[in-house]
């Protein structure tokens, strides 16, 4: 039968999901002081070694500032954390992030879709146009089954975009967030409608045949705008 072997966490992980939680949710700030390790394990009633081991993780993911000579302080994770970090962040927010957060990551977006945008649209292929005909093709196909197999097929031909404009990391960092796109993503078709999903991706190859690649990365911040708009009501 398909049942698969259940695990609790460790205490590692427990102290380290204690402190992420004090800092993300403000108890603990930056520039903040620790107690020592040993003051924090009897505190806790965990082992010194479970202490050392979990404060090295939350310094690894930019949580903490360890100095020799200052001891143990909360760092501004903003400046000092990871892709990781993100995700510890949206973890804690229930698997999402945050409204200052989302915000950010669709600032991000544009900035790495808007260049993408313009490049396809400058130097492009038969096949690059092929290629994104396909995934409109599929997105219109998609649409039919609802909303959420159009918020996959729209994420698909976004990340299309990235990688036919010749960047080999971008479609990577569209890989690193896909929960939270696709997430954003099914909100967005439930906001704009399956009709006028369909009519701006059009709207998009179409641009890009044309190689009006400004055009194209204003489509798009008109499409974050009203997005980042309804995420903010």
């Amino acid at each position: 039968m398909p049942f698969q072997q259940i695990s609790a966490p460790s205490l590692r992980e427990l102290f380290v999901q204690q402190l992420e939680g004090l800092i993300l949710s403000g108890e603990l700030r930056p520039g903040d002081h620790l107690p020592t390790e040993r003051e924090l394990a009897d505190e806790m009633k965990i082992s010194k070694t479970v202490v050392h081991e979990g404060l090295r993780e939350l310094h690894r993911l930019g949580f903490l500032q360890i100095e020799s000579r200052k001891g143990v302080t909360v760092a501004d994770y903003a400046q000092t954390g990871s892709l990781e970090t993100l995700m510890a962040i949206m973890s804690y927010h229930g698997g999402l992030p945050d409204q200052k957060t989302a915000s950010s990551i669709l600032d991000l977006r544009y900035y790495l879709e808007a260049p993408a945008l313009r490049q396809l649209a400058a130097h492009h292929s038969p096949g690059d146009l092929a290629a994104l005909r396909a995934l409109q093709q599929k997105a219109e196909e998609a649409s039919l089954a609802g909303v959420e197999p159009l918020a996959e097929a729209l994420l698909r031909y976004h990340r299309g975009v990235t990688f036919l404009s010749g960047n080999t990391i971008t479609p990577l960092i569209f890989n690193a967030f896909a929960r939270v796109n696709q997430e954003f993503w099914s909100d967005y078709v439930q906001l704009e409608g399956i009709a006028r999903c369909l009519h701006t991706l059009s709207q998009f190859t179409e641009l890009i045949e044309a190689g009006e690649g400004d055009a194209a990365a204003a489509l798009l911040r008109e499409g974050l705008d009203r997005f980042r708009a309804a995420l903010c009501q």
